[in-house]
């Protein structure tokens, strides 16, 4: 055999370096690290079998506080817990703390929802805050609610909140909405119609509804001085009307479910 021959044999035999991953697929990935087949039914979700009895008794309480009406259109979920929840670049790292090279990239968050998925998956540390769980369950369910919504309806919440807009309404239920509305109202015109403040109105539309769902939902059990809550008393009775109409819950008029609620367990 020819040298010639015997160097294009071992090119041909040479391994091709792998193409190296987006950020936004080694995100991806990482929620194999949670997976589970099977768990705990509550409520028409499955609880991760890698959960302790104290979290899993902790998001009992939160699932069984749903409305029969809100339980009903929600798909079937899968609730995980992670050590450590990191972003970068909206994308969401499971058990990892993303890098670029050598340098730490993103925050750290409470919880993250994978909608096509059906995974809802919680930062360990947030189950010392009682409550603050419940809100943020609740958040993420409301993820899950909007776009079985049907457009009627969301089209309908958008113009609850352009009309706020057009008032001037200031302040939110929650951070992840907040910041995008400061965001639209630093660009200017909400009504305007680029590309990426269109992108960033939905975004905010989502959230708003999330954080006002997860508002009306916590009921009794909500602190009134959560220092997120900064929208008007006026705006929160209008935003619960709207939802008592749209999702058929009945409820007082301070957001509070009718009905009495049991003793909470204590998570641990």
């Amino acid at each position: 055999m020819s040298s010639r021959a015997s160097s294009t044999s071992g090119s041909r035999n040479r391994r091709r370096p792998r193409p190296r991953r987006t950020l936004a697929q080694r995100a991806k990935a990482t929620l194999a690290r949670v997976r589970f087949a099977s768990g705990e039914r509550i409520g028409g979700m499955e609880l991760s079998p890698r959960m302790t009895r104290a979290q899993q008794r902790a998001l009992t309480f939160w699932i069984r506080r749903l409305p029969d009406d809100i339980v009903a259109r929600l798909p079937r979920l899968k609730l995980a817990v992670a050590n450590r929840l990191g972003s970068a670049q909206a994308h969401v790292f499971i058990n990892e703390a993303p890098q670029d090279g050598n340098r730490l990239l993103g925050n750290h968050l409470h919880a993250v929802s994978y909608i096509s998925q059906r995974y809802v998956v919680f930062q360990r540390d947030l189950f010392r805050q009682r409550v603050e769980l419940g809100r943020i369950l609740y958040h993420e369910l409301c993820h899950f609610l909007w776009p079985r919504l049907g457009n009627p309806r969301r089209r309908s919440y958008q113009a609850a909140l352009r009309e706020e807009f057009r008032h001037g309404t200031r302040g939110e239920l929650g951070y992840s909405s907040q910041w995008r509305k400061d965001e639209l109202r630093a660009n200017g015109d909400v009504s305007r119609r680029g590309g990426g403040r269109r992108a960033l109105w939905r975004d905010y539309v989502c959230e708003s509804f999330c954080d006002t769902g997860s508002f009306v939902l916590l009921g009794s059990e909500r602190r009134a001085k959560h220092s997120e809550y900064t929208l008007s008393l006026a705006a929160r009775q209008r935003r619960h009307r709207w939802v008592e109409l749209i999702w058929g819950v009945e409820t007082s008029s301070n957001g509070k479910r009718n009905g009495a609620e049991s003793a909470p367990p204590t998570a641990s």
